[in-house]
């Protein structure tokens, strides 16, 4: 069986603000609902041959207690009702949905990607957070971008990872921890240009041997120190965007109820759709006609209405 992994806070997050204005007679929100669900739909009717897998944050408080300044640039998303319904409302449709208490959902798709790779499955990660491309591998784990305003969808293997970032998937961790990522608020080596580390670890790979052989590298004495000042932080870096595969997911698995999704289609209002299109169109063996290109050149996560 082929997936895709989803990171479920990423997805719910995108939906929120994407449709922050929606809402129900009454006033009460749907947009994170409403993007996550036209999302998913929209995704599965183009990988119909994919079994799709949303992997959700449980109490991921641990890079917190090494860096307290972690993800601490983000806006505030209180939509925590709206995901607790997402979960409910999964449950009632053929797609699987795992986490595990602590961990972050990246470190729960780190795990799927490694026990889902010994069946020989192709593996699709459908996430706007470049931290999970270190998981690529050709023919065996991509990445999709989903398509952002102008900037249309992106798939990554691994000649596309080198081509964006200079540094080929297995390299990116060590890449991440000197370079820094803003969108996780992890600061990295200022002023040291992005060729002169990409030349660094290309030669030693890893931190310790590159800074164990900083004082023999060709670059500015400026460049030198910088870098030598920053040691502690590229290390602390590199614990914050190591991905963990060891975990054992807590995994549910949703089963077809039409009654209860029913429940939650008139909670919000959502008229366009029903009960049974919505589980039909997850089916692993699609019962409805899949889309085909050129048609397939317009998609985006949000393409579709519920």
């Amino acid at each position: 069986m082929n997936h895709i992994l989803i990171d479920g806070f990423n997805l719910a997050y995108r939906a929120h603000f994407a449709f922050l204005r929606l809402s129900t007679s009454v006033g009460m929100p749907t947009g994170c609902v409403y993007g996550f669900m036209t999302g998913l739909r929209a995704l599965k009717s183009k990988y119909p041959g994919h079994h799709i897998t949303i992997t959700w944050d449980k109490g991921s408080n641990r890079r917190k207690a090494m860096d307290v300044q972690y993800k601490a640039n983000r806006p505030k998303f209180a939509s925590t009702d709206q995901i607790n319904d997402l979960k409910e409302i999964f449950k009632c449709v053929n797609v699987t949905q795992a986490e595990c208490a602590g961990e972050e959902a990246d470190d729960v798709i780190a795990s799927l990607v490694k026990s889902y790779q010994n069946n020989g499955s192709q593996i699709l990660i459908l996430t706007s957070d470049k931290d999970l491309l270190q998981l690529v591998q050709d023919g065996k784990v991509m990445v999709i971008r989903p398509k952002k305003g102008k900037v249309p969808e992106t798939v990554y293997d691994e000649e596309a990872v080198k081509k964006e970032m200079g540094v080929s998937p297995k390299d990116f961790e060590t890449f991440l921890s000197f370079r820094g990522d803003d969108i996780d608020n992890i600061p990295g080596v200022p002023r040291v240009p992005s060729s002169c580390l990409i030349n660094l670890i290309e030669k030693h790979k890893n931190i310790r041997d590159i800074y164990a052989n900083l004082k023999d590298e060709p670059m500015t004495d400026f460049q030198r120190q910088t870098l030598k000042s920053h040691e502690e932080r590229v290390i602390l870096n590199n614990q914050l965007v190591k991905l963990v595969d060891t975990l054992t997911p807590d995994v549910v698995e949703g089963v077809p109820d039409e009654d209860k999704l029913n429940t939650y289609l008139k909670k919000y209002e959502f008229k366009k759709l029903t009960a049974k299109l919505y589980i039909d169109s997850f089916a692993d063996i699609p019962t409805f006609a899949v889309r085909t290109s050129p048609a397939l050149e317009s998609y985006t996560i949000f393409d579709e209405e519920a």
